[in-house]
Protein backbone atom coordinates (compact mmCIF):
# COMPACT_ATOMS: atom_id res chain seq x y z
CA UNK A 1 0.00 0.00 0.00
CA UNK A 2 2.54 2.62 0.96
CA UNK A 3 4.34 2.03 -2.87
CA UNK A 4 0.97 2.24 -4.50
CA UNK A 5 0.47 5.83 -2.53
CA UNK A 6 3.98 7.31 -2.89
CA UNK A 7 4.00 5.72 -6.78
CA UNK A 8 0.14 8.12 -6.74
CA UNK A 9 1.35 11.00 -5.20
CA UNK A 10 5.05 11.41 -7.45
CA UNK A 11 2.98 10.43 -10.32
CA UNK A 12 0.49 13.10 -9.70
CA UNK A 13 3.00 16.30 -8.74
CA UNK A 14 5.30 15.53 -12.22
CA UNK A 15 2.13 15.35 -14.02
CA UNK A 16 1.18 18.84 -13.01
CA UNK A 17 4.79 19.23 -13.51
CA UNK A 18 4.93 18.69 -17.15
CA UNK A 19 1.75 20.34 -18.08
CA UNK A 20 3.40 23.44 -16.47
CA UNK A 21 6.60 23.14 -18.14
CA UNK A 22 4.73 23.36 -21.75
CA UNK A 23 3.27 25.96 -21.38
CA UNK A 24 5.61 28.96 -21.07
CA UNK A 25 5.67 31.63 -24.03
CA UNK A 26 8.53 29.43 -25.43
CA UNK A 27 5.96 27.06 -26.81
CA UNK A 28 5.21 29.50 -29.20
CA UNK A 29 9.32 29.64 -30.60
CA UNK A 30 10.53 32.38 -29.03
CA UNK A 31 14.15 32.31 -27.84
CA UNK A 32 16.95 34.61 -27.42
CA UNK A 33 20.58 34.84 -25.88
CA UNK A 34 20.00 38.41 -24.66
CA UNK A 35 19.09 39.83 -21.00
CA UNK A 36 15.90 41.64 -20.74
CA UNK A 37 15.43 44.61 -18.43
CA UNK A 38 12.49 46.69 -18.27
CA UNK A 39 12.71 49.93 -17.19
CA UNK A 40 11.87 53.97 -17.59
CA UNK A 41 15.04 54.33 -19.27
CA UNK A 42 14.11 51.93 -21.82
CA UNK A 43 14.12 48.21 -23.49
CA UNK A 44 17.35 46.71 -22.66
CA UNK A 45 19.04 43.75 -23.68
CA UNK A 46 22.65 42.63 -22.93
CA UNK A 47 24.57 39.74 -24.10
CA UNK A 48 28.03 39.17 -22.35
CA UNK A 49 30.41 38.35 -25.11
CA UNK A 50 28.23 38.28 -27.82
CA UNK A 51 28.34 40.90 -30.26
CA UNK A 52 26.32 43.30 -29.78
CA UNK A 53 26.99 43.27 -25.80
CA UNK A 54 24.15 45.82 -25.54
CA UNK A 55 20.91 47.21 -27.30
CA UNK A 56 19.27 49.95 -25.60
CA UNK A 57 15.42 50.38 -27.15
CA UNK A 58 13.99 53.94 -25.85
CA UNK A 59 10.85 55.34 -27.53
CA UNK A 60 12.24 55.16 -31.09
CA UNK A 61 15.71 55.77 -29.93
CA UNK A 62 18.23 52.70 -30.47
CA UNK A 63 21.39 52.87 -28.68
CA UNK A 64 24.13 49.48 -29.68
CA UNK A 65 26.91 49.04 -26.68
CA UNK A 66 26.67 52.68 -26.15
CA UNK A 67 26.72 54.69 -29.47
CA UNK A 68 23.01 56.14 -30.32
CA UNK A 69 22.54 55.05 -33.76
CA UNK A 70 21.17 57.43 -36.15
CA UNK A 71 18.22 55.70 -38.23
CA UNK A 72 15.19 56.38 -40.50
CA UNK A 73 11.97 57.67 -39.64
CA UNK A 74 10.24 53.74 -40.40
CA UNK A 75 12.87 52.40 -38.41
CA UNK A 76 11.97 54.91 -35.40
CA UNK A 77 8.51 53.63 -35.85
CA UNK A 78 9.62 49.86 -35.79
CA UNK A 79 11.64 50.15 -32.63
CA UNK A 80 9.03 52.37 -30.63
CA UNK A 81 6.77 49.88 -31.79
CA UNK A 82 8.84 46.92 -30.79
CA UNK A 83 9.42 47.87 -27.32
CA UNK A 84 5.86 48.75 -26.80
CA UNK A 85 5.06 45.03 -28.10
CA UNK A 86 7.92 43.43 -25.42
CA UNK A 87 6.21 45.81 -22.64
CA UNK A 88 2.63 44.02 -23.06
CA UNK A 89 4.08 40.81 -23.57
CA UNK A 90 6.32 40.43 -20.71
CA UNK A 91 3.83 40.95 -17.96
CA UNK A 92 1.52 37.95 -19.33
CA UNK A 93 4.26 35.66 -20.11
CA UNK A 94 5.03 36.36 -16.50
CA UNK A 95 1.18 35.80 -15.42
CA UNK A 96 1.09 32.37 -16.96
CA UNK A 97 3.92 31.01 -15.48
CA UNK A 98 2.98 31.92 -12.08
CA UNK A 99 -0.15 29.97 -12.59
CA UNK A 100 1.34 26.99 -14.43
CA UNK A 101 3.70 26.49 -11.27
CA UNK A 102 0.71 27.21 -9.10
CA UNK A 103 -1.07 24.00 -10.74
CA UNK A 104 1.64 22.01 -10.07
CA UNK A 105 1.91 23.44 -6.25
CA UNK A 106 -2.02 22.56 -5.85
CA UNK A 107 -1.62 19.79 -7.53
CA UNK A 108 1.36 17.84 -5.07
CA UNK A 109 -0.67 19.50 -2.17
CA UNK A 110 -3.76 18.20 -2.37
CA UNK A 111 -2.35 15.02 -2.50
CA UNK A 112 -0.52 15.60 0.39
CA UNK A 113 -3.84 16.53 2.28
CA UNK A 114 -5.76 13.67 0.62
CA UNK A 115 -3.25 11.51 2.07
CA UNK A 116 -1.49 12.85 5.03
CA UNK A 117 -3.10 12.85 8.96
CA UNK A 118 -0.94 15.75 9.46
CA UNK A 119 -1.48 18.38 6.97
CA UNK A 120 -3.31 20.47 8.68
CA UNK A 121 -0.66 20.71 11.16
CA UNK A 122 0.63 24.84 11.49
CA UNK A 123 3.88 23.62 10.83
CA UNK A 124 3.32 22.00 7.59
CA UNK A 125 0.98 24.41 6.03
CA UNK A 126 4.01 26.99 6.82
CA UNK A 127 6.58 25.16 5.08
CA UNK A 128 4.25 24.67 2.02
CA UNK A 129 3.32 28.71 2.21
CA UNK A 130 6.89 29.35 2.28
CA UNK A 131 8.44 26.96 -0.76
CA UNK A 132 5.08 28.32 -2.69
CA UNK A 133 6.04 32.14 -2.10
CA UNK A 134 9.88 31.52 -3.06
CA UNK A 135 8.45 29.86 -6.12
CA UNK A 136 6.77 33.33 -7.16
CA UNK A 137 9.93 34.87 -6.39
CA UNK A 138 11.91 32.84 -8.12
CA UNK A 139 9.14 32.85 -11.11
CA UNK A 140 9.54 36.84 -10.56
CA UNK A 141 13.31 36.94 -10.74
CA UNK A 142 13.23 34.60 -13.95
CA UNK A 143 11.34 36.84 -16.21
CA UNK A 144 12.95 39.74 -15.36
CA UNK A 145 15.70 38.80 -17.37
CA UNK A 146 14.78 35.96 -19.48
CA UNK A 147 10.71 36.13 -19.99
CA UNK A 148 11.42 33.74 -22.83
CA UNK A 149 13.94 31.39 -22.24
CA UNK A 150 12.04 28.02 -22.09
CA UNK A 151 14.57 26.09 -20.41
CA UNK A 152 15.40 27.98 -18.24
CA UNK A 153 11.69 27.91 -17.02
CA UNK A 154 11.62 23.90 -17.22
CA UNK A 155 14.64 24.28 -14.72
CA UNK A 156 12.55 26.88 -12.02
CA UNK A 157 9.47 23.96 -12.30
CA UNK A 158 11.88 21.44 -11.36
CA UNK A 159 13.42 22.70 -8.79
CA UNK A 160 9.91 23.66 -7.33
CA UNK A 161 9.13 20.53 -7.70
CA UNK A 162 12.27 18.55 -6.29
CA UNK A 163 11.45 20.82 -2.97
CA UNK A 164 7.84 19.92 -2.84
CA UNK A 165 8.40 16.47 -3.22
CA UNK A 166 9.95 15.30 -0.44
CA UNK A 167 6.96 17.59 1.90
CA UNK A 168 4.86 15.12 0.03
CA UNK A 169 6.25 12.03 0.32
CA UNK A 170 7.21 12.58 3.96
CA UNK A 171 3.10 13.00 4.35
CA UNK A 172 2.15 10.43 2.27
CA UNK A 173 4.62 7.76 3.63
CA UNK A 174 3.99 8.71 7.38
CA UNK A 175 0.10 7.90 6.51
CA UNK A 176 0.78 4.46 5.05
CA UNK A 177 2.97 3.26 7.80
CA UNK A 178 0.33 4.75 10.57
CA UNK A 179 -2.34 2.26 8.70
CA UNK A 180 -0.06 -0.51 7.86
CA UNK A 181 1.23 -0.81 11.88
CA UNK A 182 -2.74 -0.29 13.44
CA UNK A 183 -3.32 -3.81 11.09
CA UNK A 184 -6.72 -2.19 9.80
CA UNK A 185 -7.30 -3.50 6.58
CA UNK A 186 -10.63 -1.95 5.91
CA UNK A 187 -8.94 1.64 6.71
CA UNK A 188 -6.01 0.64 4.25
CA UNK A 189 -8.39 -0.52 1.81
CA UNK A 190 -10.49 2.96 1.83
CA UNK A 191 -7.91 4.73 1.09
CA UNK A 192 -6.24 3.00 -1.34
CA UNK A 193 -9.79 3.63 -2.86
CA UNK A 194 -9.84 7.13 -2.04
CA UNK A 195 -6.40 7.62 -3.15
CA UNK A 196 -7.61 6.66 -7.18
CA UNK A 197 -10.34 8.35 -6.81
CA UNK A 198 -8.25 11.83 -5.85
CA UNK A 199 -5.75 10.84 -8.77
CA UNK A 200 -8.67 11.08 -11.40
CA UNK A 201 -9.69 14.42 -10.02
CA UNK A 202 -6.75 16.17 -9.95
CA UNK A 203 -6.17 14.82 -13.32
CA UNK A 204 -9.04 16.03 -14.47
CA UNK A 205 -8.49 19.95 -13.34
CA UNK A 206 -4.83 19.63 -13.86
CA UNK A 207 -5.94 18.54 -17.82
CA UNK A 208 -8.47 21.09 -17.67
CA UNK A 209 -6.05 23.92 -16.60
CA UNK A 210 -3.31 23.12 -18.63
CA UNK A 211 -5.72 23.40 -21.76
CA UNK A 212 -7.02 26.70 -20.45
CA UNK A 213 -2.82 28.18 -20.05
CA UNK A 214 -2.57 26.59 -23.50
CA UNK A 215 -5.22 28.89 -24.85
CA UNK A 216 -3.43 31.71 -22.77
CA UNK A 217 -0.14 31.27 -24.37
CA UNK A 218 -1.45 31.19 -27.68
CA UNK A 219 -3.36 34.66 -27.80
CA UNK A 220 0.85 36.01 -27.34
CA UNK A 221 2.05 34.23 -30.49
CA UNK A 222 0.10 36.52 -32.97
CA UNK A 223 2.56 39.07 -30.73
CA UNK A 224 6.12 36.85 -31.34
CA UNK A 225 5.40 36.58 -34.77
CA UNK A 226 5.02 40.72 -34.77
CA UNK A 227 8.17 41.15 -33.27
CA UNK A 228 9.94 38.67 -35.38
CA UNK A 229 8.19 41.15 -38.70
CA UNK A 230 9.75 44.64 -36.78
CA UNK A 231 12.90 42.90 -36.37
CA UNK A 232 13.08 41.80 -40.04
CA UNK A 233 11.88 44.72 -41.16
CA UNK A 234 14.78 46.99 -40.18
CA UNK A 235 16.28 48.99 -42.79
CA UNK A 236 19.77 49.73 -39.90
CA UNK A 237 22.85 48.32 -40.06
CA UNK A 238 25.39 47.40 -38.00
CA UNK A 239 28.81 48.68 -37.95
CA UNK A 240 29.73 45.34 -39.24
CA UNK A 241 26.93 45.04 -41.98
CA UNK A 242 25.06 42.45 -40.33
CA UNK A 243 21.62 43.12 -39.63
CA UNK A 244 20.31 43.68 -35.66
CA UNK A 245 19.24 40.03 -34.75
CA UNK A 246 17.88 39.94 -30.72
CA UNK A 247 15.20 37.20 -30.91
CA UNK A 248 15.44 33.78 -32.41
CA UNK A 249 12.19 32.65 -33.90
CA UNK A 250 11.78 28.57 -34.32
CA UNK A 251 9.17 27.18 -36.33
Amino acid sequence: MKRLLLAAALGLGFAAAAQAENHSIGSCGLDSAYDVTLDQAGLSFRHGGGKPESIVMNKGQLTVDGRKLTISDADRSRIAEYEATVRALVPQAKAIARDAVDIAYVAVTEVAAAFSNTVDNPDTRKRLGVLRDEFKLRIDDTFEKRPWNEDEFDSLVEKAMGDLMPVVIAEVAGSAIAIALSGDEARAAELEKRSAKIQQDIERRVDTQAVQLAARVATLCPMVAKLESLENGLELRLEDGSRLNVLDIND
